[in-house]
């Protein structure tokens, strides 16, 4: 069940929770909804700016001026503003757990082709307070080494710092090998090409030194070509195959059938 204004106001004034009453507007109150403003913007290098110039595709942090106070039968959902949304204005934020105390901090980032101002002040998100059927057993002030209760500054990672940074390494590291193998791969495969260009080659000057030696006739001719393809076909198969280009079914067994054809009236001719 999401709360709708009237229950949003009373649990504040009366109860000091959702929000901390000392930050409470009830002008940012909407009806099932209650509207967060910017305190503080944080850059890339976590400076803080009252206001900042957010460039096409740039990513900055925001705190918000309210301090959240979730109730343990209580869920916190952030939402974008739909006005900010069509200007091209993404606001990302976590589900606040039951149990969280904290100021909310938010990821802004603009897709738009203009510059976009953030300002102290601003209504930059809306959070919407869902009841929960009961309270959990291991509310977010329960939990062991929470990272980011009673964040009262960014701080970036928290105690995840270390974990992200070891999957960091590895996924480098990955890539690395990734990058090692598939240079053996195209290595091999270059070497490999070199050497059906030069059989192909050799193919071809030995079938010209027998056309001039031999007693040229139609069925001479007939079993050089065929002869000559197929060898072609055999050749460009492993070539298509070592490049991936065989890994269309249809075409592959096109290539077969051919392959097949040619074997077949060689065999006749040469019979």
């Amino acid at each position: 069940m999401i709360l709708v204004d009237k229950d949003i106001d009373e649990r504040i004034r009366e109860k000091g929770e959702l929000i901390d009453p000392k930050e409470y507007k009830k002008s940012n109150l909407n009806g099932v909804s209650y509207d967060l403003t910017i305190d503080v913007i944080y850059d890339k290098e976590e400076k803080t700016h009252p206001i900042y110039e957010l460039k096409p595709g740039e990513t900055v942090f925001v705190k918000t001026e309210e301090r959240l106070l979730i109730p343990h039968n209580i869920l916190g959902r952030i939402a974008e503003k739909n006005s900010l949304m069509r200007q091209g204005l993404v606001v990302a934020g976590p589900h606040y757990q039951p149990g969280h105390h904290t100021y909310a901090f938010l990821r802004v980032r603009n897709i738009s082709e203009s510059i976009f101002s953030l300002h102290k002040g601003m209504k930059i998100a809306q959070i919407m307070f869902e009841q929960l059927s009961d309270i959990p057993d291991m509310s977010y002030d329960k939990q062991p080494g929470a990272s980011f209760q009673d964040e009262e500054k960014y701080r970036g990672l928290g105690n995840y710092k270390e974990e992200y940074e070891q999957q960091t390494i590895n996924q480098v590291e990955k890539a690395k090998e990734d990058v090692e193998e598939i240079s053996h791969k195209i290595y091999a495969n270059v070497l490999t090409l070199m050497g059906i260009l030069v059989s192909v080659f050799g193919l071809l000057t030995i079938n010209y030194q027998a056309f001039q030696k031999a007693e040229i006739t139609a069925h001479f001719i007939l079993v050089m070509n065929l002869t000559l393809a197929l060898s072609i076909v055999i050749l460009m198969g492993i070539i298509l195959v070592l490049v991936n280009k065989a890994k269309d079914k249809k075409f592959l067994w096109t290539c077969i059938t051919i392959l097949i054809l040619l074997a077949i009236a060689t065999g006749v001719a040469c019979a």
